[in-house]
């Protein structure tokens, strides 16, 4: 029996017994929660100058800050930006599960003590009656992957929500949603994902928020709020954090942003930089962030790179006993079963159907070397969730292809050949929507995408309109030709300003990562004040930079123009 879900749903049911999952986890964990506790008791400390500064607050800028777990590194990411309104006169609520223990003591310790919990909204009978009705007509039509993806509910989109939750619990790449298992797995989860849409709008009513703020603006609960708050024209921001540890990434969703990833770059943002001649402190600038990406500087971006070495063209193609003669297409796959299903359009039903037809589209043409580079956050990506099955990706090529060619390699997770070494062999890369279709181009390599992204239709990326229009490309693929010098310039412009100007540096805190092998730890990620005061907060001008961008309706992306002037 597991003592802590047990005590969970007591909870849910009698608030005032909260503090019971405290006692569990204690006995559970012990040398876990002391380094917990440690770290909250000094948080409190660090924070107590906030705790003392009073503040007031306009009755025309209220911000509701959503926490979707009861992560350190999410509750104080949430409490820093949160600071940071207070410190421009917005009045803070952070909306919660009262199950989330930790959020409430951090949030306090930050001086933060509004909060709104999702069980303080209820659905009555009658709508609970509609939902299960909703939900089994959902059910009662013939079913695709894809229709199941645009499933709308009351104008929200509850369709990803769903598939890739049972896609993340099932660990894997196509779930089929003929499959009486998988089947199973949606009729328990769309009757709660239809709630939440209920649920959203009652919270909405009920706080009155000008501005929603959240990291996490998927999955059920998550959705359902965006959806709904930007249907009422309320203003929503998505926080995410780059590549590099030292940042974040801000976002407005609207209904035309909510399904393009928040780390995307706006047009009116590559405009800004396109606009302007391109120097060689550019240049340079933009190698500097690559060397950083793919060297080792940061934390987030090493994970991916374990152990790997810069190799070069003969040195890959004599370790994969390649063709020298042949040019070199890449296929980087992302992690199947954890891709993302939010955003964006693909040609094909799912991501492991993209992936075992490319794959087979590669063993149809023997006139270029293929490498198929399986994901490397698998790796780490399984070892936190314990996972030890088979790769999904083997799995699908055992099944429907068998014995590869000898001219179609696989590179695993663990390979100790760079990404950045691959870029630079490669003639041609593959992706249905992942960030080399960014940074691939910039080396005047072409990419062929299979879906719509984050920078596709931008004119430095080769986008097709149909399943087979992609796969008639890949036929003749040694064909197509290197970017032109304007399609290369273009991409490194949209790089820039991803890399260079799109992140929002943090100065007054500072991000630390001390990832287990095996396993999540509750401070794998972890937030530092680097500030004492409130004049030392000013002074960075950092918070008040990210106040200031939130309060702006106009502005979709957040772009540091002061990088731009700063390197001019």
């Amino acid at each position: 029996m597991d003592l802590k879900k047990v005590a969970i749903k007591l909870v849910d049911k009698v608030p005032f017994l909260l503090y019971l999952t405290d006692v569990v986890s204690l006995m559970a964990h012990p040398v876990e929660q002391f380094s917990l506790w440690t770290d909250y008791f000094k948080t409190r400390q660090d924070a107590a100058f906030l705790r003392t500064f009073e503040l007031k607050h306009s009755p025309d800028k209220i911000a509701l800050l959503v926490l979707a777990s009861d992560m350190v590194y999410e509750i104080k990411i949430q409490a820093m930006l949160a600071t940071g309104l207070k410190l421009q006169g917005w009045k803070v609520v952070i909306l919660l599960s009262r199950r989330y223990v930790w959020a409430h003591r951090y949030m306090k310790a930050f001086g933060i003590g509004d909060f709104v919990h999702w069980e303080d909204v209820k659905l009555n009978s009658k709508e609970k009656e509609n939902c299960n009705n909703d939900a089994k007509a959902f059910l009662s039509v013939p079913m695709t992957f894809q229709s199941v993806k645009k499933w709308i509910y009351k104008g929200a989109l509850i369709g990803p929500q769903v598939i890739s939750s049972v896609s993340r619990k099932l660990m894997i790449g196509a779930p089929d949603v003929k499959d009486p298992i998988v089947q199973k797995n949606l009729r328990e989860l769309l009757p709660e994902t239809l709630e939440a849409v209920h649920l959203a709008g009652h919270l909405l009513d009920k706080v009155k928020p000008n501005l929603v703020s959240l990291i996490e603006a998927n999955y059920a609960l998550m959705g359902a709020l965006v959806d709904t708050a930007i249907s009422r024209k309320i203003s929503v921001t998505q926080t995410v954090q780059p590549a590099r540890d030292d940042a974040m990434m801000f976002k407005k969703l609207n209904k035309e942003t909510c399904r393009i990833h928040p780390a995307s770059v706006a047009k009116s943002s590559l405009d800004f930089v396109a606009k302007m001649p391109w120097t060689e402190k550019q240049e340079k600038d933009l190698w500097q962030e690559f060397g950083k990406r793919y060297g080792g500087a940061w934390f987030l971006q090493s994970r991916n790179q374990p152990g790997v070495k810069e190799k070069t063209r003969d040195e890959i193609i004599q370790q994969l006993q390649l063709d020298p003669a042949k040019k070199n297409a890449v296929v980087f796959s992302p992690v199947l079963w954890d891709a993302n299903l939010f955003y964006g359009e693909d040609l094909f039903e799912d991501f492991g159907d993209w992936f075992i037809q490319t794959v087979r589209a590669a063993c149809a043409n023997p006139n270029v070397n293929w490498i198929i580079k399986l994901h490397p956050a698998n790796a780490w990506k399984r070892a936190r969730e314990n996972v030890v099955s088979e790769l999904a990706e083997i799995t699908l090529i055992r099944k429907h292809i068998g014995v590869l060619p000898s001219y179609v390699k696989l590179l695993f997770p663990d390979t100790d050949i760079s990404t950045f070494s691959l870029f630079k062999f490669a003639d041609y890369g593959l992706t249905v929507r992942g960030t080399i279709g960014m940074e691939l181009p910039c080396l005047g390599v072409p990419v062929f995408t299979a879906g719509t992204g984050r920078f596709s239709g931008l004119g430095f990326t080769v986008d097709s309109k149909s399943k087979e229009e992609y796969l008639e490309r890949l036929s003749k693929i040694q064909e197509y030709p290197r970017l032109s010098e304007e399609q290369t310039l273009l991409a490194k412009q949209h790089a820039y300003c991803a890399f260079k100007l799109r992140p929002w540096i943090m100065k007054s805190f500072k991000a630390q990562f001390n990832y287990k092998k095996k396993g999540v730890h509750p401070l794998d990620n972890n937030l530092f004040f680097t500030v004492s005061s409130i004049d030392e907060i000013t002074a960075n001008g950092d918070l008040a930079k990210w106040a200031a961008w939130a309060g702006d309706e106009n502005k979709v992306d957040y772009l540091d123009t002061d990088a731009e002037t700063n390197s001019a």
